[in-house]
């Protein structure tokens, strides 16, 4: 499957690599990459009613944090990196 990331999150990445390992993330998109149903990914479609395709993703190795993306014609497109509580924060009014 193709990846492209959102400069929104780039800028997230960044930002959160300084609490986690940059490796965790990188080794999370790889994966992704390979085998998007891997089970480590948990792998969660997101009820939302402006975005029909929108997903996350587990960052390997460290449960408090997911990838939030839309995937559209075979093509994933990753626009967030975050946390748990702002990940319940985002999907709940969506």
């Amino acid at each position: 499957m193709q990846v492209k990331f959102d400069v929104k999150y780039e800028r997230s990445k960044k930002k959160i690599a300084k609490r986690i390992s940059i490796e965790k993330i990188e080794h999370t998109e790889i994966l992704f990459k390979e085998d998007k149903f891997h089970q480590k990914l948990e792998l969660k479609s997101i009820v939302c009613c402006r975005d029909k395709n929108k997903k996350s993703i587990r960052v390997i190795g460290n449960d408090g944090f997911r990838i939030l993306m839309s995937i559209r014609d075979d093509i994933a497109y990753f626009q967030d990196i975050m946390d748990h509580g702002k990940y319940d924060r985002l999907t709940k009014d969506c």
